[in-house]
């Protein structure tokens, strides 16, 4: 079996290498005839990583804490960026609130910056000013204009 100087022993190490290789080959092979790849297609804001996400929740467990307390932080300013909306689209078209205390509460949610810390909550006034501005009777005619502002469709 020596051919050019080999000897049984490296014969041995080779065939130990085939094997473990072709192991490794079963394996992945098994691994992928289990696996079920999804191509989801769809316009922006159409439900793909909604579907995706759902996935997660049913087939893998949820989710580990570190990624809850990222999804509050875009929940976080997604709030605000809505508020900030609404408030701009009232400014933009003239249309002035009908409850004085939500002039303050306006001004305070235009200049409000979400701490980048997902494990940092929001103040209990944000809670506060964006109830008391979404009551507010000003809010039913700028929706009625919504058409002519930009405003997430999660938001009303």
């Amino acid at each position: 079996m020596g051919i050019c100087m080999s000897t049984s022993q490296d014969d041995a190490e080779q065939k130990k290498r085939s094997q473990a290789i072709d192991r490794k080959l079963e394996e992945d092979s098994r691994r992928l005839r289990r696996e079920c790849k999804i191509l989801l297609l769809g316009s922006g804001e159409s439900g793909k990583s909604t579907i995706v996400k759902q996935m997660k929740i049913i087939h893998q467990n949820g989710y580990t804490v570190d990624e809850l307390a990222l999804y509050r932080l875009t929940i976080y300013k997604n709030l605000i960026d809505c508020a900030k909306a609404l408030i701009g689209a009232m400014r933009q078209f003239g249309i002035k609130v009908t409850n004085p205390e939500n002039v303050e509460y306006s001004d305070y949610l235009m200049n409000y910056v979400v701490d980048p810390d997902p494990h940092t909550p929001l103040e209990p006034n944000v809670g506060t000013a964006v109830t008391s501005l979404w009551k507010d009777a000003s809010i039913e005619p700028l929706l009625e204009r919504q058409s002519e502002f930009y405003m997430m469709d999660s938001a009303p």
